[in-house]
């Protein structure tokens, strides 16, 4: 029986999910334009350098597209967007005071789609089709510090997110759920993740002398550590039907994220990462608020 307090999923037909990838590729190429045009480094990144690497395009079952940038990077692309960029068709979406859309990274949104997923359809926020962004932040040499760091992201993501953690084990969900329930309100976990992320990116004013970094974000994706010199560049390659950017340590990269990464995944691992309640993208989510979401 389904449980009416969640909303009901819809699976994409093999058509949709190619005019997904296309209309996520589209975010990317325009994101990669502009950041070509005033030298701003960026690179694919998860799924989506994976992907460049083992298809020289999408994953063939793959909803989203991911990119990242160092901290340095990612400030001066906020600068150029906030300047130049098409704010009409596109919004740079930043987790903050007064946004939080409880997906975890900042995003690149089309106004001119709709995307609503089971994270965000309780929520007055941007639903359109979104590019993740990611910035990768300094950890410490020693291993104390690298964990003090772990457990500081963990506890910023899990304010950030506001809700219990999908994919995680039950003692850790149990715990997340202890924790939710004394921090009850949006602006008190606000402010918990805003100081947290505060703590967690102290390491970031080395950045030039640092050796590693890492991602804020659940985990396991937290305790991994990667050295800081694979992504001190980028190089293009093929990517569908054009060229993006990689990290010039992107094979020591996927190692780690995936191990062998050339080898397909199981049977059952080979579906889309997002659980979509409502997908339309050829109009603005504006026009579903109230009906859909929210």
């Amino acid at each position: 029986m389904h449980d009416k307090n969640r909303p009901e999923l819809i699976q994409l037909t093999e058509e949709e999910l190619k005019e997904l990838q296309k209309k996520s590729l589209d975010i990317v190429q325009y994101i990669a334009d502009l950041c070509k045009e005033h030298h701003v480094k960026f690179f694919l990144y998860a799924g989506s350098l994976l992907g460049a690497v083992r298809e020289h395009g999408f994953i063939p079952w793959d909803d989203d597209m991911d990119i990242c940038f160092t901290p340095d990077e990612y400030k001066k692309f906020i600068e150029i967007w906030n300047e130049y960029a098409d704010q009409e068709r596109y919004s740079l979406c930043i987790q903050g005071k007064h946004y939080n859309d409880h997906t975890l990274s900042d995003s690149v949104r089309d106004n001119h789609t709709t995307f609503i997923t089971d994270s965000t359809v309780k929520y007055d926020v941007n639903q359109g089709l979104s590019v993740d962004l990611g910035c990768l932040v300094v950890t410490p040499n020693s291993k104390i510090g690298q964990l003090f760091q772990v457990l500081i992201g963990a506890g910023l993501s899990l304010f950030k997110a506001g809700r219990v953690p999908a994919r995680q084990s039950k003692a850790i969900k149990t715990a997340a759920r202890i924790i939710l329930g004394v921090f009850r309100t949006e602006m008190i976990q606000y402010h918990m993740w805003h100081f947290l992320e505060m703590v967690a990116t102290l390491p970031n004013r080395n950045y030039r002398k640092a050796r590693y970094l890492k991602e804020l974000s659940m985990f396991p994706y937290i305790t991994w550590v990667f050295k800081k010199e694979w992504f001190d560049d980028i190089k293009w390659v093929p990517f569908e039907d054009t060229e993006l950017p990689i990290p010039v340590g992107a094979e020591e990269y996927l190692k780690i994220r995936y191990g062998n990464y050339m080898e397909l995944p199981p049977e059952k691992d080979r579906h889309p990462e997002h659980r979509i309640v409502f997908m339309d993208l050829h109009t603005p989510y504006k026009k579903y608020r109230g009906e859909k979401y929210f």
